[in-house]
């Protein structure tokens, strides 16, 4: 409790909750190896991968949020005796993928492995921006403060006054409750990636301050 200022004493408090809910995205990062004898061979390799993404995607293209090719890497081998000496060339091509609808995860990402040398990593959770777990992560925050301060003023015979302040502290995403994780379903003409969605925890802090009446 601070000093008074002005007429009336003043109380400051800091308000802290968490929110824990589903995520609503899940992020892929697809990634296609080459190798050849020639730096051309090796790029018309990923160039005719990169197409079959592309026809792949369009076959999802309901369930994805968004998808952007994230890296291309081409590099030549060199000989581990001779240095110098190029013995061949290999190269990769990246692709990122959002994936809004989480029922279509596992067809999607069993479409992927498919493709000739592919390599998939993820899934990576997350929320939109305009997840409404950050607004009541926030709210609720305010409500822990005014009830520490009612608290405060209870104890030494007051009431809350008018509101002087409010510091919106670091809040936001808190991390997941558990880790993410994939396993194949049984039976071959079934087969599936069983994804467990990690839940997303959102945290909210703020700062108050009230004046106090006396009662």
């Amino acid at each position: 409790m601070s000093e008074p200022t002005g007429s009336a004493p003043l109380v400051t408090v800091r308000g802290e909750a968490q929110v824990d809910g589903p995520p609503d995205l899940a992020t892929l990062t697809l990634t296609l190896h080459a190798s050849a004898d020639s730096a051309e061979r090796t790029r018309s390799q990923l160039a005719e991968g990169s197409t079959a993404v592309s026809q792949l995607l369009q076959r999802f293209a309901a369930a994805i949020e968004r998808s952007s090719t994230s890296a291309l890497h081409v590099s030549p081998v060199f000989n581990r005796r001779t240095p110098a000496k190029i013995t061949g060339y290999q190269g990769t091509f990246s692709t990122q993928i959002v994936v809004a609808d989480l029922e279509s995860l596992s067809p999607l990402v069993l479409a992927l492995t498919e493709l000739h040398n592919s390599q998939i990593d993820g899934p990576w959770w997350s929320l939109r921006p305009d997840n409404p777990m950050f607004r009541e992560a926030r709210l609720a925050a305010i409500a822990d403060a005014r009830r520490r301060a009612e608290d405060y003023a209870a104890a030494f015979g007051a009431t809350l006054g008018n509101l002087v302040e409010v510091s919106d502290l670091d809040s936001g995403f808190a991390g997941v409750r558990e880790m993410r994780a994939f396993a194949m379903a049984k039976g071959a003409d079934e087969a599936g990636f069983d994804f467990q969605p990690a839940l997303q925890s959102i945290s909210g802090q703020v700062t108050v301050r009230f004046r106090l009446s006396p009662i």
